[in-house]
């Protein structure tokens, strides 16, 4: 039986060389131009996942010292700017405030008409005072009675708060206003000046016995209790303000070349997987990260190694804030840059 065996021609082994030879070429040029458009586009966009969001951290310290009395809050509450955050026992500075009024009230009598203007001034500030302290004790009250999902009365209680404080600063400056009027100078203005000013301090020691919120976030490093004892200028509590956000990128410095402030950007947190933030490059610091540590690095020694350095960029997160994916300080993020863009004000 005679079997039939095909042989490959010459020219059919040729072809084939031919063709993984183009092949070949077509990968490694594909190969090639991927390289190129990956190294542009990573010049044109930089990236890098080496960052955290920011916000600012507000201490809250007491004006005044003494135990305190009332704590309004706990920690990780929402507040608005002026909400009232606790109390400093007042004994004392009621003492002081009798005392000074009793001394401004002496004065004005022997000052005579010279001091009706300061004296009816004197007398709104200390009406509003008692105005200020009436609200705050109703909101002690709502606060205290407060049920869940029933804040109606403390939604009130806050706002009467806020239009009392508000009255009280319009009263304050009315008479500041007054003690600053020209009088004629004799022995009983000078000794009525001395006593509004002393009335003044005392008024003011006694309010910031009252401690708000500077401005609105959230309380963070909440310890206070009723009975701690704080001094004037102590910090007690910070407060994480929700007002402005960004985010800290630390580019390596063969990035930051096209990198200029007022560029877009867009924003990926890892705590929301798949949701993209717009933000806008505020500035970009001066020195690398090392450079403002505990101990920078020493690179005039012998055992020197070049090591890329990372600068920080900050990028001011402009997209409307998202009550269902609220920020949070020191979240990771991940960066990417469109220099492709004219730099513009990053306001």
């Amino acid at each position: 039986m005679n079997q039939k065996v095909e042989t490959e021609t010459p020219r059919a082994k040729g072809n084939a060389a031919i063709y993984r030879w183009v092949a070949l070429v077509v990968l490694l040029a594909a190969t090639i131009g991927g390289v190129l458009l990956y190294w542009r586009h990573a010049e044109l966009y930089p990236s890098t996942d080496n960052a955290y969001t920011g916000a600012n951290i507000v201490r809250v310290a007491p004006q005044v010292a003494g135990p305190v009395a009332q704590v309004y809050v706990r920690d990780d509450d929402k507040v608005a700017s002026g909400d009232p955050l606790f109390d400093i026992d007042a004994t004392l500075y009621d003492a002081a405030l009798r005392n000074a009024r009793a001394q401004f009230d002496a004065a004005a009598s022997a000052a005579g008409t010279a001091a009706d203007g300061l004296k009816g001034a004197a007398t709104k500030l200390e009406e509003k005072r008692v105005a200020l302290e009436d609200a705050i004790g109703k909101y002690r009250d709502a606060k205290a009675a407060q049920t869940e999902g029933d804040a109606a009365a403390l939604t009130d209680a806050l706002k009467a708060w806020h239009e009392a404080v508000d009255q009280f600063t319009a009263a304050q400056a009315d008479f500041d206003t007054e003690q600053d009027k020209q009088l004629t100078v004799t022995t009983p203005t000078v000794q009525l000046r001395a006593a509004s000013a002393a009335l003044d301090k005392a008024t003011h020691e006694r309010t910031r016995t009252h401690v708000t919120a500077p401005a609105s976030g959230w309380v963070s490093k909440m310890s206070l209790r009723p009975g701690s004892i704080l001094q004037a200028g102590s910090p007690a509590l910070a407060v994480v303000e929700d007002s402005s956000w960004w985010v800290d990128a630390n580019f390596k410095e063969t990035d930051l070349g096209r990198v200029k402030p007022g560029q877009t950007a867009t924003i990926w947190l890892d705590m929301y997987p798949g949701t993209s933030l717009e933000g806008v490059v505020e500035s970009i610091s001066p020195g690398s990260g090392a450079s403002f540590s505990v101990l920078p690095p020493e690179n005039a020694t012998g055992n020197w190694v070049k090591v890329t350095q990372r600068f920080p960029v900050r990028i001011k997160i402009t997209s409307k804030a998202d009550p269902d994916r609220p920020l949070r300080l020191g979240a990771t993020a991940t960066v990417k840059i469109d220099t492709t863009e004219p730099a513009q004000s990053a306001q």
